[in-house]
């Protein structure tokens, strides 16, 4: 393939791999050697996509069908599925050899779509009955027995203000979970600087830790470098990171906030920062704390409804950090001891990570 052509290649957004009669990657364009590596050039396309269905589709290509083609997924670093396509080329001048095209797309977020579009009417008719309940209870009540009493009016227009807000956080965490989730596969590549992210944070929630009578500890290691981040996702885990740790720390007792760079995040070879967030408040048991990334998990279901404390929870904020941290590619650990306190550390890698998948 000539320079040119090569270069007009490069440019297709989408993986383009051409092989041979004998299954010999003999050219892919920047997209394709993304997911297949570099040195794939020259070698059987076996190596590099193992998919069954993908090498019986080319075989069968390359002994005379038109084409073919189907899905499959990545189970790793993050699960995708994929779109492949195969055409046979014909007989063309280059070592006497028949060539087929496979072409590859990302489907995931389409896939993932479906399935959020069918999870949400669920989740949201589950989750949402309670309150409606209540309130289709209270107005009936105030539409006949309660319909001349000013105090119980009052005091259930309140409960009902209190119930319908309940709601509007629960939709909104729904949607920012499926926002998050439709781009978990695609890792950010910018970069952030962590300590102006948590700073911008604890401006924002200096009111709520200021009525509780709570102060923030700041400490933060020498040379901090930026992280490859989604500055808006990052900003979202450490809101909500550190307004459960204003929730359940306690009233006038302070949070501990840790910024330092490690050499290794853990589960990874990759560099990183570690940001720890540390409550001293009453704790979470140890046999809840593998739960607490489970979608509407509460450690205590009053939790979910104490309005006279303002401390409402709708179970979806750490499930949401956990598919942030996992599309930066990132770790996160939460560590509790009951009466003492509790510490949740994410780890942002520091550098780019290779493109380079193995399929």
């Amino acid at each position: 393939m000539t320079l040119i052509s090569q270069e007009v290649f490069d440019r297709i957004p989408t993986p383009v791999i051409v092989v041979d009669e004998k299954r010999r990657i003999l050219h892919a364009n920047s997209a394709a050697l993304e997911l297949i590596g570099n040195n794939a050039i020259g070698r059987d396309l076996a190596l590099s996509l193992r998919h069954p269905n993908i090498l019986d589709g080319l075989d069968r290509v390359l002994k005379g069908a038109a084409d073919a083609e189907g899905e499959f997924s990545i189970p790793v670093p993050v699960a995708r599925s994929m779109a492949y396509r195969i055409e046979r080329l014909g007989d063309v001048p280059l070592a006497d050899s028949s060539l087929a095209t496979l072409v590859l797309s990302d489907i995931t977020a389409a896939k993932k779509a479906e399935e959020m579009r069918a999870d949400f009417v669920a989740n949201v008719s589950h989750e949402l009955r309670s309150p409606l309940t209540a309130l289709i209870g209270f107005i009936e009540t105030l539409r006949g027995p309660a319909s001349d009493d000013t105090e119980a009016r009052a005091r259930f227009l309140d409960i009902m203000y209190r119930e319908s807000q309940r709601m509007a956080r629960l939709i909104d965490d729904l949607l920012s979970l499926s926002r998050v989730e439709i781009n978990e596969h695609v890792p950010p590549r910018k970069a952030v600087d962590v300590a102006r992210s948590i700073n911008n944070v604890l401006e924002a929630l200096e009111p709520q830790a200021t009525a509780r009578g709570i102060r923030f500890n700041i400490e933060r290691g020498p040379d901090l470098p930026n992280a490859i981040a989604d500055s808006d996702q990052l900003h979202q885990v450490f809101r909500n990171l550190i307004e459960n740790a204003i929730k359940y720390g306690g009233e006038d007792k302070p949070i501990d906030i840790t910024l330092k760079s490690v050499e290794r995040i853990p589960g990874t070879a990759r560099p990183g920062v570690s940001i720890a967030i540390r409550d001293h408040g009453p704790g979470i048991p140890k046999e809840l704390i593998p739960r607490l990334t489970e979608r509407f998990f509460r450690v205590d279901e009053a939790r979910s409804s104490n309005a006279d404390t303002g401390i409402g929870s709708t179970g979806l904020g750490l499930a949401i950090v956990k598919h942030i941290i996992s599309r930066h590619r990132g770790h996160m650990t939460a560590q509790s001891t009951l009466g003492e306190g509790s510490t949740f550390t994410v780890f942002i890698p520091t550098d780019l990570q290779p493109r380079i998948e193995r399929i």
